[in-house]
């Protein structure tokens, strides 16, 4: 009889943390879809209050602070989250993400092209990885310039972008820029370029 009150207690104990989660899921994501980022900061934050070790809970007030362009905090809970699991692809994207929109297009590299090895080559955020990454490239042309290599990476990001979405609304503009910085592309003698 013990065991099975045991048992049972076990069970009630874990559909109840189930029910919790979903709940603090369901309500800080519906916050979170109609932006009101604040509602879903707090979710998220009692949340893993009440769970700290759950690393959905702290990805999601991770995005959450992105969302409300409060980069450096939401760069600094998903760290946290990559120092547990190296490899969550939530925590990953998000930070790339948080990183591209902070103008911290080398940090945004370093994310994406971490994703696109965890990433199924059909999944949506395969394309968006190398989308994200190439528009890193293109950033950093204007402003630090790029070496030879890291110029071959942002056309082979653009390329592999145009293979696996030939009808999106920019591929006509991101092919121009392409084939207009082929021409234009110094020598592998020089060792930076920068170009606007």
């Amino acid at each position: 009889m013990k065991k099975i009150t045991m048992t049972t207690l076990l069970l009630a104990t874990t559909v109840l943390t189930t029910f919790a989660q979903d709940t603090f899921l369901d309500k800080g994501n519906s916050y979170l879809n109609n932006e009101q980022f604040d509602k879903a900061e707090q979710t998220f934050r009692e949340a893993i209050k009440s769970d700290t070790t759950n690393l959905i809970y702290q990805c999601q007030l991770g995005l959450t602070l992105i969302q409300a362009k409060k980069y450096v905090d939401g760069e600094q809970v998903l760290n946290k989250v990559l120092k547990t699991d190296a490899d969550n692809v939530a925590a990953i994207w998000y930070s790339g993400i948080g990183n591209f929109y902070n103008a911290q297009d080398r940090l945004a590299i370093t994310r994406f092209e971490k994703a696109l090895t965890l990433l199924g080559k059909k999944s949506g955020q395969y394309y968006s990885a190398n989308w994200f990454i190439g528009k890193s490239y293109s950033n950093l042309l204007k402003t630090d310039g790029l070496t030879y290599t890291e110029t071959d990476r942002m056309f082979e990001c653009y390329e592999e972008y145009l293979r696996l979405q030939p009808n999106a609304e920019d591929a006509p503009k991101i092919k121009e820029y392409v084939e207009r910085k082929k021409k234009r592309r110094p020598p592998s003698n020089v060792k930076v370029w920068v170009d606007l």
